[in-house]
């Protein structure tokens, strides 16, 4: 009977199994047999539902210890326990029955009421001890729970004082990637496959747990040239692991130097130095030492004052304009926190913010930044200053919290402003962590009017189709993108990233920017929007106030937009653009560009490019072509649109990559201009409208 627990009753003397089975069907579904070899089957086809085995020995006692054998064999039997009962009392045949795996022993002739008491006992006893077990160990990987993985390890230490042992701390750097990629099964698999691979080098008195997600943790023997060697080769295994992407592990190595120390500081201590290596290519394994100790040490004296700092307002909050880089006037300005602690004096926020970011204190921190923000934002109204939007960040945490709308809602209101003064910037990591829980709860800040900006765009991992999906109004560049030498590649990255930006409607802000020749390069693109110290460093309060009284500032930020360009006054035509590109994403950003002045035909090859003309170049007012195609390519498209004069008089702007050859022979074959891949949306929309108007005269 399913969901009811089951005893089974062995005893060749049918009458004694009657009455057994007579007391106890009230409380249990019974099986009885007489039979030694039945009860093997019927041991054998169990599913784990016989909670108990009563098996009596008076008339034989040879197969006692040969049936305690065959149950603990067996994995889904071994936790079965077995009563032994016999006829005669003998204190020899009851030792030898314990010793050999019987829970209890019971003699003849029965008393209901013990028999079911000891029953009882033995069952719970037995359930008991099965849920402690099944809490010590991880339910997808078999390896020792975290509480338990310390327990034992401490009990291992107090037995073996002198032996020298190590914690290590393992963890699959782009873990999370994995699972975006290839599915949470594929996750789950991985971690299957790595416990596996853990507890095949795990020696006696050595341990594998499993912390949380895919973090490990080992207890091993210490001996640090056998320790590398395995560890190196337990990359090389995992990595065998049927997937088409490296797995990315870390070790961080803890050696015990202090025995007392309680096990959970030890993994603590193998976590951080982890940490250290992080983002690191070709060093999977880091060892702890003083270095990692003081900046632990560090860590914690700003985690104990940092209460007692926010009450005290030692952060303050600073401001590093933005410019419009067009007419370089100040349109914008970022909030950024600073710690001016008395006695370290002022702490750089490397130091601090990644850590209160760790801790959930940044959540509060931010708070402080957005009040005192729009604070100095309602005086500056006031005194009647000039104004500009203010970004402020916003962390993953801070997103996270069911009340945030609610608390950033309360800030505005308290300060009497609008949700247009602030800017909230939220970084492109939070978006790949977690992109369905924050794509919904940015939806509804910019229902509320907040303008949205994605903050070191580049330090992710966003697809195209995913930062199509994004609910953002400006696209801030991360610094490394504009810094230093920027070579062609790198400027083509750039010009791509601008062009797609602005083809999606985002606004383009680049920070970091320290030099002429990137100001020049950036506006040559179309970037909007400036920051960095080229213009001006972040600044208290009180030199921004100056600063924004001495400079001219835009009224609004919407004056210049990624879809509003300025001095361009092109008229819409009832005319068809024909598109010509092999590659979806060039035909998408031409189209999204154009689809307010013309009709957007799209063809991925010159072949049926041609077809279309044949049949509707009277109502064609200009063809963009790329040149490089499959079944026809560019230059054949052009050669056979100029041996028919019907065609003569359409534009067709060459669009594609530059070369003096590629350039020389599209103006040969009739080409009107030619603009290099990767677009600037300014000009070519210059190019096109001069091509058009050119065209009808």
């Amino acid at each position: 009977m399913a969901g009811i627990r089951t005893v089974l009753i062995i005893d060749s003397n049918g009458s004694d199994r009657g009455i057994v089975a007579g007391f106890l069907e009230e409380y249990y579904n019974i099986i009885d047999t007489g039979s030694i070899k039945e009860a093997y089957s019927i041991l054998s086809a169990s599913t784990g539902g016989i909670v108990a085995v009563i098996l009596d020995i008076t008339k034989d006692d040879s197969y006692c210890e040969e049936m305690l054998h065959f149950i603990k064999e067996r994995e889904k039997l071994s936790r079965i326990p077995v009563i032994i009962t016999a006829d005669t009392e003998s204190e020899e045949t009851e030792i030898s029955a314990l010793s050999a795996g019987a829970s209890d022993f019971l003699y003849k002739p029965y008393s209901p009421v013990i028999v079911k008491k000891r029953l009882d006992n033995i069952i719970s006893l037995n359930e008991n001890a099965s849920i402690a077990n099944d809490l010590q160990k991880d339910h997808l990987t078999g390896v020792y729970s975290e509480e338990a993985f310390c327990q034992k390890a401490a009990k291992i230490l107090e037995e073996n004082p002198l032996a020298e042992y190590a914690v290590v701390y393992s963890d699959i750097e782009n873990f999370g990637l994995i699972k975006d990629l290839f599915g949470e099964n594929a996750g789950n698999n991985i971690l299957v496959y790595m416990a596996r691979v853990f507890k095949h080098f795990i020696g006696r008195d050595e341990l594998c747990g499993r912390m949380e997600a895919d973090h490990f943790v080992l207890f091993l023997k210490y001996d640090k040239e056998a320790l590398n060697e395995n560890l190196e080769s337990v990359v090389k295994i995992i990595n065998d692991f049927p997937i088409s992407m490296n797995i990315m592990l870390r070790f961080g190595v803890y050696k015990i130097e202090d025995s007392n120390m309680p096990v959970h500081a030890m993994t603590g201590r193998a976590l951080v130095t982890v940490e250290t290596i992080r983002g690191m290519y070709g060093q999977y394994v880091a060892y702890y030492n003083n270095k990692i100790w003081e900046k632990q040490v560090h860590e914690q004296e700003i985690i104990n004052c940092m209460e007692d700092a926010l009450k005290e307002k030692q952060f303050m909050v600073y401001f590093q304009p933005k410019y419009d880089i067009g007419s370089e006037r100040v349109a914008g300005a970022e909030a950024l926190v600073r710690w001016q602690h008395p006695l370290k004096g002022f702490m750089n926020p490397a130091e601090f913010i990644p850590l209160f970011e760790k801790n959930g204190f940044i959540t509060e921190l931010d708070k402080y930044v957005w009040d005192t923000t729009c604070g100095y934002i309602e005086s500056w109204i006031k005194n009647g200053y000039p104004v500009v939007p203010i970004s402020v960040n916003v962390s993953r945490t801070d997103i996270y919290n069911p009340g945030f709308i609610e608390i950033i809602l309360g800030i505005i209101r308290k300060h009497n402003l609008e949700p247009e003064h602030i800017h909230l910037e939220i970084t492109e990591t939070a978006y790949t962590d977690n992109p369905k829980q924050i794509i919904e709860v940015v939806k509804q800040l910019k229902l509320i009017g907040f303008v949205i900006e994605m903050d070191d765009f580049g330090s992710g991992y966003s697809s195209l189709n995913m930062l199509n999906e994004l609910p953002i109004d400006i696209l801030k560049l991360d610094m490394g993108f504009v810094q230093g030498d920027m070579g062609t590649n790198s400027n083509n990255i750039l010009s791509f990233i601008i062009g797609l930006a602005k083809w999606m409607d985002y606004a383009v802000v680049a920070e970091g920017i320290e030099t002429e020749e990137q100001i020049q390069m950036l506006r040559n693109m179309d970037c909007n929007f400036v920051q960095g110290y080229y213009y001006a460093k972040p600044m208290p309060p009180d030199e921004f106030e100056a600063y924004m009284l001495r400079h001219n500032v835009l009224d609004k930020i919407d004056e210049i937009h990624a879809g509003n360009i300025e001095g361009i006054k092109f008229k819409k035509s009832q005319g068809v653009m024909l598109i010509v590109d092999d590659l979806a994403l060039n035909r998408k950003i031409l189209s999204k560009s154009f689809s307010s002045y013309f009709q957007i035909v799209e063809k991925e090859n010159g072949a049926d490019a041609l077809e279309y003309v044949k049949e509707n170049y009277k109502n064609i007012d200009v063809i963009m072509l790329d040149l490089v195609m499959p079944v026809m390519d560019g230059f054949t498209f052009m050669k056979h649109l100029g041996s028919d004069k019907r065609y003569k008089d359409i534009p067709i702007i060459v669009t594609s990559q530059g070369g003096e050859k590629s350039v020389e022979k599209s103006f040969e074959l009739g080409a009107t201009d030619f603009v290099e891949k990767p677009y600037n949306l300014r000009i070519i929309l210059h190019r096109v409208q001069n091509a058009v108007i050119a065209s009808r005269k």
